[in-house]
């Protein structure tokens, strides 16, 4: 198996946000028009105290587009389901948390994750080759509330995301006469992306809501361009526990000195809601 095609299978990457809904009060009647007009709901003043959520999740997404981690190899590209990826992954972890007072806030996305595949190769020099990839991703984000009645809740945010992406690749001793001494050789690359968007959450009923978030980022500073875009249904156990289950679509497009990481994920996500 050619380097090229090992590295076919080594990428893959990855929060419960919010999306809104508003209630707007009718305008008001005149007096000699109605015998008694009802007052519309005054919208929900603003909790001027701490409240603090955090959220672990399952993101089963695929992966597709082109990588190149070793240049001047050529990128690869890739085309991996959930089940490609579930063969080769180590470890993953993802989490999310917020902490808001008032009207200002803060929230944070971290994603890990540990991937290896190895293979024997069919050239003469090496015997197998084994890649690992280790890839961080974290976003922090200043929040504002643009609106909140009841739960119902709408946040403008601005960050960035971090984006730590560390490849070795171990090639064994290949047989005599031709066969070459073991090496390993490391890659490693660290970009950043600013990024704004919007979250929040609607209410469906006294237990249904849906959730989610649209963020765009990237500009040139780090990548091209960044999308992550995420829609939820959630259902509330109790009021500081609830389960979201719903679908997100990512994409990043990143480019230095033959370093190519220009992909998108989509998938099914699952999280557990904690609030207090």
């Amino acid at each position: 198996m050619s380097i090229t095609a090992i590295g076919k299978k080594f990428f893959a990457p990855v929060m419960i946000g919010a999306f809104w809904a508003g209630i707007v009060a009718p305008p008001p009647l005149n007096a000699a028009d109605l015998p008694i007009a009802q007052p519309a709901p005054a919208e929900k003043q603003i909790a001027p105290g701490w409240t603090f959520t955090f959220a672990p999740y399952l993101w089963a997404s695929g992966l597709s587009g082109d990588v190149a981690t070793f240049p001047p190899a050529p990128p690869a590209s890739i085309d991996l389901s959930f089940g490609d990826i579930l063969e080769d992954l180590n470890f993953a972890g993802m989490i999310v948390g917020a902490a808001r007072k008032g009207r200002f806030g803060v929230s944070a996305d971290l994603q890990y994750y540990d991937i290896s595949t190895s293979a024997d190769t069919a050239g003469i020099f090496f015997s197998s080759a084994k890649l690992v990839s280790k890839t961080l991703v974290f976003s922090a984000l200043g929040d504002y509330v643009l609106y909140e009645n009841g739960n119902n809740i709408l946040f403008i945010s601005a960050g960035a995301r971090l984006w730590a992406a560390d490849t070795e690749l171990k090639l064994s001793a290949g047989p005599p006469p031709f066969g070459l001494a073991g090496r390993n050789v490391n890659s490693h690359e660290t970009w950043v992306d600013p990024m704004v968007g919007l979250r929040g959450t609607a209410e469906l009923s006294e237990r249904f809501f849906v959730t989610g978030w649209g963020y765009v980022g990237g500009f040139g500073a780090g990548s091209d361009i960044m999308a992550d875009v995420m829609g939820s249904v959630g259902y509330r156990f109790t009021d500081s526990i609830s389960s979201t289950l719903g679908y997100r679509w990512q994409k990043v497009d990143y480019e230095n000195n033959g370093f190519v990481f220009d992909v998108e994920w989509q998938g099914p996500i699952a999280g557990l809601v904690f609030r207090f």
